[in-house]
């Protein structure tokens, strides 16, 4: 057997309590393409990944998964503001045995 760590994200807007309340109500949705399984199940909670704001969606998405483990009990959220529009990139790190 062989592991593979796969990741869930999603996005929201707001300030970093709104990022908490959305990150509630994701957990309590089924995944789409894992009937069986809720987003983010098995994390406890969300942490601000840092102080740091990205300027784009695709280099806060690198810096997630860079550090996102799937050991964490947590998910953690990325600051994105590109000029377009300011959101959270919110992403967790799971295993599967493949």
């Amino acid at each position: 057997m062989t592991q593979t760590i796969h990741y869930q994200m999603n996005i929201c807007g707001g300030d970093f309590a709104h990022v908490r309340e959305c990150f509630r109500n994701w957990k309590s949705q089924t995944l789409v393409y894992r009937r069986n399984q809720q987003m983010f199940e098995g994390k406890q909670e969300v942490r601000p990944l840092s102080a740091h704001v990205f300027d784009s969606g695709e280099v806060a998405h690198e810096a997630l998964e860079r550090v996102c483990s799937p050991g964490d009990p947590y998910a953690l959220a990325a600051e994105v503001h590109d000029g377009e529009r300011d959101m959270w990139l919110v992403m967790a790190a799971f295993a599967e045995e493949v």
